[in-house]
């Protein structure tokens, strides 16, 4: 009797053998592929192929990548249907299945829609059904393999469901529905949350620090995002625009350059608690590989932020100038009026002052005192001067750059526009929770240059076994509905 026991959702499956019979049977493959190529019967299909390609060279390629993909899809449902041997029973957690009547499966490839004969074990004494054949092959809700699994969420994290589905079938001819594409993010989003501490832990395991590193840059921000109704801790939050959060971790080379960058983001939660933790290990992970890295933090005013990044105790610390510069034309707007001569002319100045004279902070404190004393725009001018003085120490803006350091924070700025507004701010957008974060992530993970490492494990959590619900005697379609 075959046993099946449950596994770790990353449990490491990469093994040498594993390799070894992988790379054996590859080689067969092209052995056996070249054979056919130099076949008379192939050589009498490039004839035709050309013919097609003096005729319509758009219409041939199409036409001969639809053969290509049918002649695939006849090889892979032929090897599914060998896959499963397990004779007449296996044991399932303690519980043993008996081999009954074959079914139809279905498996969207890289190649199109694939359907084969899978061998089907119901327990004794009734219940729903297994089908190994689907474990082994990693087959998700969808039924999509991970090949196919991995390019829909590389879709994913840059087009909008309906155009990752169009590219699909641009690509292919044919591909899983705009709906499946959803669902898929959503389901693999969430398996990431469940294991993305390890996860994330291994794929930093595996990098080196960049040679050329001698600084660690560290910034948070927030960006608004629309968001679906949803309850939070037992709290109905109504929809609407919510802060979404970002974190970049870079590693800089003695000229200030980013050599090495990590992105980070999340949807809107209370206290950015997942993301100071993911942004947390990152920092302190390349701290141990190279404890003589000197720690940059760069973000807005938020105590919240600055309260966090003071944790990693940094040797430059310094308000993002984009910021301080909104602020002084704020105070400039209160003072003169919007868009006036003298307004702009006095904002100019001072923002001169703050960004290239080593005490600029404080002249600029100095100038707003003078304006409040004056009488022009009271309760803004206050404020904004209240700013001043509790960003003081954060705003050495000529000193830092000419040590060579960033003095905004453009990489956390790109990381918004990237992860966030370029892809989850379209007109009419609105998140939900899971399929949201999906897309963070994953797009996080592109950026970072991730994706495909955190793929190759993620995807194997698709083979660890599930017992197999009594609400359908068909797994593999409930899972599919």
């Amino acid at each position: 009797m075959q046993k099946l026991q449950a596994e770790p959702p990353f449990a490491n499956t990469t093994l040498t053998d594993t390799e070894n019979v992988m790379e054996a049977a590859g080689n067969r493959l092209r052995q056996a592929m070249n054979d056919v190529i130099r076949s008379d019967a192939a050589r009498g299909m490039a004839d035709d192929v050309a013919v097609m390609f003096m005729q319509d060279p758009l219409k041939a390629e199409h036409a001969f990548r639809d053969v290509v993909h049918d002649f695939a899809r006849s090889v892979l449902g032929d090897a599914f249907e060998r896959i499963d041997d397990h004779g007449g029973s296996l044991d399932v957690d303690g519980r043993t299945y008996r081999k009954v009547d074959a079914t139809r499966g279905h498996a969207m490839t890289m190649f199109g829609s694939v359907d084969y004969d899978r061998a089907r074990y119901r327990p004794s004494g009734g219940g729903a059904s297994v089908f190994p054949t689907e474990r082994v092959l990693g087959l998700t809700e969808s039924s999509l393999t991970p090949a196919a699994a991995g390019l829909s969420l590389y879709l994913m994290a840059n087009l909008s469901a309906r155009e990752s589905a169009d590219a699909w079938v641009r690509l292919c001819g044919m591909g899983p529905s705009a709906s499946s594409l959803i669902q898929l993010t959503a389901e693999a989003g969430r398996r990431f949350e469940d294991g993305s501490g390890d996860l994330l832990a291994d794929l930093r395991s595996e990098e080196e620090v960049h040679e050329d590193a001698t600084a660690l840059l560290v910034s948070l921000d927030g960006v608004m995002l629309r968001m679906n109704a949803e309850t939070v801790d037992g709290t109905a939050v109504e929809a609407g625009w919510r802060e979404a959060s970002s974190g970049v971790v870079s590693l800089l080379d003695a000229e200030g350059n980013m050599v090495q960058s990590r992105y980070f983001g999340r949807l809107p939660e209370q206290g950015k608690t997942s993301l100071k933790a993911q942004v947390s290990h990152e920092v302190f992970h390349w701290l141990e590989r190279k404890d003589d890295l000197k720690v940059v933090a760069i973000a807005d005013g938020a105590r919240d932020n600055w309260a966090f990044l003071d944790t990693f105790s940094p040797d430059v610390v310094l308000l993002d100038i984009f910021h301080s510069i909104q602020h002084l034309k704020v105070a400039a707007d209160a003072a003169f009026g919007p868009d006036s001569a003298e307004g702009k002319a006095w904002f100019e100045t001072w923002r001169h002052v703050l960004r290239h004279d080593p005490k600029g902070a404080g002249k600029v404190i100095d100038a707003l005192r003078y304006l409040l004393h004056k009488g022009k725009g009271n309760a803004d001018i206050a404020r904004e001067l209240g700013y001043f003085r509790a960003n003081r120490r954060r705003m050495n803006y000529s000193q830092v750059a000419d040590a060579g350091y960033p003095i905004g924070s453009g990489a956390v700025e790109a990381a918004n526009r990237f992860l966030v507004n370029s892809r989850m701010k379209r007109s009419g957008q609105r998140w939900g929770r899971d399929g949201g974060q999906g897309v963070l992530t994953f797009r996080s993970l592109l950026r970072s240059g991730r994706f495909d490492r955190a793929w190759a494990v993620l995807a194997r959590s698709w083979q660890q076994w599930k017992p197999p619900t009594a609400a359908n005697d068909n797994l593999a379609l409930a899972l599919a509905a």
